[in-house]
């Protein structure tokens, strides 16, 4: 069956993109505001409420620690 000419697609023009949209922008900009404000605030905080070495952890004296078999060590 032969068909006209109106009938084929025409692949000869391919259609342009716009682009970014607005929307898609704006959600990056804020974004990547928000990753280098949160990175600031995580080294500005990291100080607050720690105190090195701690006071209240727990201190052992490994020195006499028991080894797997129960024996001392040397």
């Amino acid at each position: 069956m032969i068909v006209g000419d109106s009938e084929y697609l025409d692949f000869s023009k391919v259609p342009q993109s716009r682009g970014i949209g607005k929307s898609a922008l704006v959600t990056m900009v804020i974004g990547l505001i928000g990753i280098f404000v949160m990175g600031f605030l995580s080294v500005i905080m990291s100080g607050f409420g720690h105190m090195w070495p701690s006071q209240k952890s727990m201190r052992a004296d490994l020195g006499n620690m028991p080894t797997i078999n129960g024996s001392q060590n040397p």
